[in-house]
Formats: C-alpha cells, sequence, structure tokens
C-alpha cells in the first residue's frame, strides 16, 4: 500500500454494548412479566458477585491478616520518617551556649 493518495481504513466492526436496553416510555410497556425476570436475573447476578467478593475478602484475610489494614501501614511509614527527626531534636546539643556558659563563669 503507497502512502500517497487516497488511504482507505478497513471497516471496524461496531463493538456490542453491554448494557442492557432503555426502558420503554410509560404506557408502551406491555411485556410486565419480562421486567419481573429481568429484575429476578439482576438480582441474582448481583448476589452471585456479593458473594465471589466475600469469599475472595475471607481467603485474602487468611492468607495475610493484615492485608485490610491500610492505617497501620501507613502509620508505620510515616513513623519510619519521623523517627528520625525526633531522634535529632533530642540529641541535639546547642552549639554555642556551653561556650558562653564558660565564658561567663571566667
Amino acid at each position: 500500500m503507497s502512502k500517497y493518495g487516497l488511504n482507505l481504513r478497513p471497516a471496524k466492526q461496531k463493538k456490542l454494548s453491554t448494557r442492557p436496553p432503555l426502558p420503554t416510555p410509560f404506557g408502551f410497556n406491555d411485556d410486565d412479566e419480562n421486567d419481573v425476570e429481568r429484575e429476578i436475573a439482576l438480582q441474582a447476578s448481583k448476589n452471585k458477585t456479593l458473594k465471589e467478593v466475600e469469599e475472595q475478602q475471607k481467603k485474602a484475610l487468611e492468607e495475610d491478616p493484615t492485608i485490610f489494614d491500610y492505617d497501620g501501614v501507613y502509620d508505620k511509614m510515616k513513623e519510619k520518617v519521623s523517627r528520625p527527626r525526633i531522634q535529632d531534636r533530642e540529641e541535639r546539643k546547642p552549639k554555642y551556649i556551653e561556650n558562653l556558659i564558660k565564658k561567663a563563669k571566667e
């Protein structure tokens, strides 16, 4: 294919929408039975996914009990950063005051 002239790209296929179709306006809905079945199916799928998520969380907690302890991990990280600063403050000695005290005593 040359890079000059009219270059047509092959047509892409449209992706099918995974969303359910929009509900029909009020008064035009003749199949209430299908709506009930659809709602039941949606609830069943929600319940199934919730159970799967709960099982995954239980499995993760069995493997590592601190897996959802985000605050504890954050506190440990901040403690590592702040501890050297606190120790530096405690270990510091005044630079010039000792010399001034010695001179004042003389």
